[in-house]
């Protein structure tokens, strides 16, 4: 047998696995922070399976779980069910005060 570990196809299973699932909590945590949608959730719940299919028995279920907590807390957010503003009317300014042209009231 090589004693190469980099030959090894288990090895490179499991880098990919740890990989994804590590993009899939950078897909969760800033960026669904940042950007309430469905989608960043979605895709980091997707990307969480794989990693853990791939080998990834620790960081897999981790990312699963962040994602789908952060997923379920920007469809709090979004709507006005946290008390406080609601993000559509917190960021409404934002678009708004863009200098492009599609975002000016005509």
């Amino acid at each position: 047998m090589d004693a190469n570990p980099e030959s090894n196809p288990a090895v490179w299973k499991l880098n990919a696995g740890r990989l994804l699932s590590v993009v899939a909590l950078v897909f969760c945590v800033p960026i669904g922070a940042l950007f309430v949608s469905i989608a960043t959730g979605a895709v980091g719940i997707f990307l969480g399976i794989t990693g853990y299919a791939l080998g990834a028995r620790r960081l897999g279920p981790l990312a699963i779980v962040l994602c789908t907590v952060a997923m379920l807390v920007g469809l709090l957010v979004g709507p006005g069910v946290v008390p406080g503003d609601a993000y559509d009317r917190a960021v409404d300014g934002w678009f708004r005060n863009m200098p492009t042209e599609r975002f000016t009231d005509d």
